[in-house]
């Protein structure tokens, strides 16, 4: 369960002043992210569209260290009775660990409120919000989003939005498909490592004061003049041939688009799901090429293998479709199909992963040494026995470590039962793993200019003596 502050941001006479303001908030927020989110929400006229259907969802950290998912919405009416109707912006508050339960996308956190009727507007605003209780987790992406966007845009148009979305800050999108789908797509497209570092706006006017990103325009070519010219800002329209300058040449965006020209976005999920907390955005182009020489030597391996069997190469296999967070009530505007792209089931299918916060580099099913020791030993490294008890040790440990009592004290017997039916080495990698972890957490404590949290580290200290035997 992830614990969510909130806020809400909008036009009211309030007891200490009339005006935008933040009307109500959970009793959790912190004051210097309260200030912080009265700067970053939009005031009168602050949305790109008007219509009653107008929205846009965006993301930016706040000074604790934590992050905001808002959307913003026309409410009605201002209250002053001046012409426009009123703005509207729930926040939704979540500390780091809080999001790496939804793969650090703050689209997969929107839907989950979304499905749960927790974004609402209120015909009368509470003086007190409640925090959010926030069940479950999402996929590391969202193959469908990816199917359809290769269709529409293109594969090709995708990487390059990922390569000007790695070149430029800022960076304004104009064009093609909705703004929601062609960002929501670009955070698929990212480790889930390097996400966070992605602020985003999909429907809010451009401002100073909103330092997003990546945000979306309008077509109105002198506002994009002016944009590029006073604030430097980058344009992609979609609506003319992919610019010279935004040509996916460096390793990632070749990759992503080898991954969606190759129908192959299972991998992706695939490589999301291991767990590198050491990664920064300026690693992407090594890991890229690391990523597309596995790639080639993979193919290699299949075309000598069905050439051995007789059979003939007829492209990449089907990935298996399933529904990977549940069927919510009403399909978030990322989730709708894109215009103009195909209806046919390839496109419509949910295709993904298997459900994992943090996935293993486990040896393949029958290769040597791949059988597990102890009471257990019959069962392989990718059998969902194995599975089942990695996630669940992952869960505790993470709980663990950002403060749960009752998580620190089940380790204390899941970790010797677990690595006495998995073996030493199953779990080695897994420990090494919540080593870097626990000691990224000391170094943020002893950063002069980082958010020291000593109970976080204290805990990250305890957790490490279960697991090392200290």
């Amino acid at each position: 369960m992830t614990l969510i502050q909130q806020a809400i941001f909008t036009s009211a006479q309030t007891d200490r002043s009339a005006g935008y303001q933040l009307v109500a908030q959970s009793p959790g927020l912190l004051e210097c992210d309260a200030r912080e989110l009265a700067v970053w929400c939009p005031s009168h006229d602050g949305l790109l569209e008007s219509g009653p259907d107008a929205a846009s969802f965006n993301f930016h950290p706040l000074p604790s260290g934590a992050y905001c998912a808002s959307r913003t919405v026309p409410a009605g009416p201002e209250y002053s009775g001046r012409r426009g109707v009123r703005v509207y912006t729930q926040c939704l508050v979540v500390r780091p660990e809080g999001l790496a339960r939804f793969a650090n996308n703050p689209f997969a956190l929107l839907r989950a409120a979304l499905a749960a009727g927790s974004l609402k507007v209120y015909d009368e605003v509470p003086k007190r919000l409640e925090p959010l209780e926030l069940a479950g987790r999402a996929a590391a992406v969202d193959t469908a989003l990816l199917a359809r966007l290769a269709a529409n845009p293109g594969f090709g148009w995708l990487a390059t939005l990922v390569q000007a979305a790695l070149d430029s800050v800022p960076l304004a999108i104009v064009g093609g498909p909705p703004a929601v789908h062609l960002i929501a797509g670009l955070i698929n497209c990212l480790p889930p490592e390097c996400r966070k570092e992605f602020s985003f706006s999909t429907g809010l006017k451009f401002s100073l004061q909103r330092p997003f990103r990546v945000i979306s325009l309008t077509g109105d070519a002198a506002q994009q003049r002016r944009l590029r010219r006073q604030h430097n800002v980058a344009i992609l329209d979609l609506d003319v041939p992919p610019p010279a300058e935004f040509a996916p040449i460096d390793g990632w965006s070749r990759f992503v688009r080898h991954v969606l020209e190759s129908g192959r976005t299972a991998l992706l999920a695939t490589q999301f799901s291991k767990r590198r907390f050491e990664l920064r955005l300026n690693d992407l182009p090594a890991l890229g090429l690391q990523l597309l020489e596995e790639m080639d030597a993979s193919t290699l391996r299949d075309v000598r293998g069905e050439t051995a069997r007789g059979t003939r190469r007829s492209g990449p296999q089907a990935e298996s479709s399933g529904d990977p967070g549940g069927a919510a009530a009403e399909a978030a505007p990322w989730d709708r199909p894109v215009p103009g792209s195909p209806a046919g089931p390839e496109i419509l299918q949910r295709a993904h992963a298997p459900h994992r916060r943090f996935g293993k580099a486990l040896k393949p099913a029958g290769a040597a040494g791949s059988r597990t020791k102890g009471p257990s030993g019959e069962l392989t490294p990718d059998s969902p026995e194995v599975l089942e008890e990695l996630e669940r040790l992952d869960d505790v440990v993470f709980e663990a470590i950002s403060g749960s009592t009752a998580c620190l004290e089940e380790l204390e017997t899941l970790w010797p039962r677990v690595r006495d039916e998995l073996g030493d080495e199953l779990v080695a990698e897994s420990r090494e793993q919540y080593l870097r972890y626990a000691l990224s957490i000391w170094e943020e404590c002893l950063d002069p200019d980082g958010i020291r949290n000593p109970s976080r580290a204290a805990a990250a200290l305890d957790v490490l003596c279960i697991l090392f035997d200290e």
